[in-house]
């Protein structure tokens, strides 16, 4: 600490965060001001749950996207090749029932699988599902979507049909 000057540094960053908390207006400088001092208190209540609990400050964190860039079971290429509301400037869903429809059953679609992907990445070091069971899993939770959205998505049945040949 004292080889890198931290207590001066503590100063200057205060002095900085300061400077620009005066900055903000009145009602985002109270909610930043409040957050701010309001962290000691936060962190000396629940440090002490977290003692003897196997966790510690800076214990990694996983983080699972869900995005069409990730959800490739059904279709390769991502939002360009799914979704329709990318287009005009990612502006055509508003021009565009049929659009809205698409994108919203592709997001059913897309969510559904990075689910499963999130629950199956879940199983301990060393386990797997049989061979082709989370092929099963998806391919039923798609059909069982299919079903659920086709009486309410009137707009894009030519898709149901395109999905349907896809999923199997």
């Amino acid at each position: 600490a004292r080889a890198r000057d931290l207590a001066a540094l503590d100063i200057r960053s205060e002095e900085l965060l300061a400077a620009a908390l005066a900055a903000l207006p009145k009602l985002e400088r109270r909610d930043m001001i409040l957050a701010w001092l309001g962290f000691p208190f936060y962190d000396i209540a629940t440090l002490p749950l977290l003692q003897g609990e196997g966790l510690e400050e800076f214990d990694p964190v996983k983080v699972d996207r869900i995005a069409p860039e990730d959800a490739r079971s059904i279709r390769e290429g991502g939002a360009e090749a799914t979704l329709k509301g990318i287009q005009f400037n990612s502006f055509g869903a508003f021009f565009s029932r049929a659009y809205r429809e698409n994108d919203y059953l592709w997001g059913r679609l897309h969510g559904a699988e990075r689910l499963i992907d999130i629950v199956i990445s879940t199983l301990p070091e060393g386990k797997s599902l049989p061979p082709g069971a989370v092929a099963n899993i998806k391919r039923d939770a798609f059909r069982a979507i299919l079903i659920e959205e086709r009486g309410r998505l009137e707009h894009i049945a030519p898709l149901f049909d395109a999905l349907e040949r896809e999923i199997g």
